[in-house]
């Protein structure tokens, strides 16, 4: 609920500042993902911490295995992802005047950098669970993970929201594949990662 109410005000909050002015596309593609990058911190991180707070993390460990946990977390993470990444684009291009110029590239960035979003803060949300601050501590944990998946973002995105330059449109093909990537070995290394962290 409050990653929707953030991500709704904080493109709402851009329409009204850029209004009957069109962004340039490096700079609507950086607002998008850090507008996907804060929602998710906010949301996604809390999937574990609800465990914590409520005082079942130590039912969850007694009768489920935890790559089903992972599984399930991170699951529910990613079309969380997905639908808030849908609502923010059709806002973004309905409240502003920003235009699409390659759906295909920029849907698979989107579902790439939002697979990543939700594998990679998931991951960090069980690390910080048992923490005492918990909500400061997924971010510091998470930005050797997320500064290069937010750059790979912006690289995709520019290009598809009408960028130009010499070899804009390689390095956007790269970056969504590099997104792909990355979701792939977040989603392979993680349960095994987050067994070590759920058995502590």
């Amino acid at each position: 609920m409050a990653s929707g109410l953030f991500s709704i005000v904080a493109v709402v909050g851009v329409a009204f500042a850029s209004y009957q002015e069109r962004l340039s596309p490096s700079v609507a593609s950086g607002l998008l993902w850090v507008i996907l990058l804060f929602s998710s911190i906010v949301a996604l991180s809390r999937s574990f911490v609800a465990e914590e707070e409520a005082g079942t993390a130590i039912l969850l460990r007694l009768v489920a295995r935890s790559h089903a946990v992972f599984w399930g977390k991170a699951l529910f993470n990613l079309i969380q992802m997905f639908i808030t990444a849908a609502v923010l684009s059709i806002l973004l291009f309905g409240l502003t005047t920003q235009t699409v110029s390659h759906y295909p590239l920029y849907t698979l960035g989107l579902l790439g950098g939002c697979a990543s979003l939700a594998g990679a803060v998931t991951l960090c949300g069980a690390l910080a669970a048992q923490a005492s601050n918990r909500s400061a501590l997924v971010g510091a944990i998470g930005i050797p993970l997320l500064l290069p998946l937010i750059a790979m973002g912006i690289g995709a995105t520019r290009y598809c929201l009408g960028g130009v330059g010499v070899g804009i449109a390689s390095r956007a093909v790269s970056s969504a594949i590099g997104l792909s990537v990355y979701a792939f070995a977040i989603f392979a290394v993680g349960p095994w990662l987050f067994d070590v962290v759920w058995k502590e």
